[in-house]
């Protein structure tokens, strides 16, 4: 979820805050925030944490009442809108272009000279093993971003982890020392490329099925000789990182091992999907890209 429209700029350039909405970007559903800003099931406290990009070209927008601010993010990019908006900035009809990682991907923005990453801790905290490496691939992009004319560019990082690997390099441009650190800090947790994984993704819309047929796929890699004998790891099942997405419980079962090995339990675990129910999705993802 992020707020929408969290905050609005009041009489004198000054930004005051109004109840946020909460859209989800998974399945666009909006809601009110809870009474209090409180869980409905423990209530306990809910802290809103980070900014949204709407938030942010409010905020811009009051503090530099006199620049064209813009916005690029998912919410109002298509084809045609996307490329309007990078061709009104590359004409110089907008001073400040807020947007998501799209903004990165490798567009010729000639008269840029200052980029911003607001809150590039939020990349670092994905619970997935290739963190630091995307952060650190998208803060070299974003660095692109600016300087490509005749006048230099500056890139400010905002984030509480100076002193990251993938902060760090990328403020030196230091490739092979991230690559260096990367594969040391993955070889002692024994991630890829020092590993072979393989996620199986299950997804119902009742969850006690949808738990029941994530046991029973764990209980055909467990049921595998290269699982007993400590050559493949299996972990969970567990919910997934995002639980729920359109109504459908959403449960993931890890295997980890060398690639014959991984392989084998994977195979069994695939044979098990015939008995899957039929409402029950599941998915065998061999390397996955994404942990989520």
């Amino acid at each position: 979820m992020h707020r929408h429209r969290g905050l609005r700029p009041a009489a004198g350039g000054t930004v005051v805050p109004v109840p946020p909405g909460m859209r989800c970007h998974y399945c666009d559903r909006v809601e009110p925030p809870p009474p209090g800003m409180r869980c409905p099931k423990c209530n306990g406290p809910l802290a809103l944490e980070g900014i949204g990009t709407e938030q942010l070209e409010d905020i811009l927008a009051a503090s530099f009442p006199h620049a064209r601010v813009a916005r690029l993010d998912r919410d109002v990019a298509g084809g045609r809108e996307t490329e309007a908006i990078l061709s009104r900035m590359r004409a110089r009809e907008i001073d400040i272009l807020v947007g998501t990682q799209m903004v990165t991907k490798g567009h010729d923005l000639p008269f840029v000279t200052l980029v911003g990453v607001v809150n590039a801790d939020g990349a670092l905290s994905m619970p997935d093993f290739r963190a630091a490496e995307r952060t650190f691939h998208l803060l070299v992009q974003v660095a692109g971003r600016a300087g490509r004319g005749d006048a230099r560019g500056q890139v400010l990082v905002q984030t509480r982890s100076p002193r990251h690997a993938a902060i760090e390099c990328a403020a030196n441009h230091d490739v092979d020392a991230f690559i260096e650190r990367e594969l040391r800090d993955r070889e002692e947790l024994g991630y890829p490329p020092f590993s072979r994984l393989v996620l199986v993704r299950i997804d119902g819309p009742n969850e006690e099925r949808t738990i029941e047929a994530a046991q029973r796929l764990a209980d055909a890699a467990l049921a595998t000789p290269e699982v007993a004998s400590g050559r493949v790891e299996v972990r969970g099942p567990s919910p997934a990182p995002v639980p729920r997405v359109r109504g459908r419980f959403r449960w993931r079962v890890l295997l980890r091992g060398d690639r014959r090995d991984v392989r084998a339990a994977a195979i069994a675990v695939r044979r098990a999907l015939e008995k899957t129910p039929r409402d029950v999705r599941a998915l065998v993802d061999v390397d996955p890209l994404s942990m989520m």
